[in-house]
């Protein structure tokens, strides 16, 4: 009888470390698919801002573009406040 209860303890550890394996590999792409979601999000919240009115010229001007007609002034030898 105990060399049966041996066999059959035996028998499942295998499947038992497999079931432990499972569950650690499940909790990581658990993790992984969370943080996919939150860089989902903020990629999300920078593409409503890139594409609200404005920001395009306003990037343009940080750039030094000008509009077709205007002119480009640069001011040096402004005091430090």
């Amino acid at each position: 009888m105990l060399l049966l209860l041996v066999v059959l303890g035996y028998l499942y550890i295998g499947p038992a470390r497999t079931l432990l394996g499972d569950l650690h590999q499940a909790s990581a792409r658990h993790a992984q698919v969370v943080e996919l979601e939150r860089q989902a999000a903020g990629l999300r919240a920078e593409q409503r801002a890139l594409s609200a009115q404005g920001t395009i010229e306003r990037e343009a001007r940080a750039l030094g573009l000008v509009r077709p007609g205007e002119r480009e002034y640069v001011v040096r030898g402004l005091p430090n406040n």
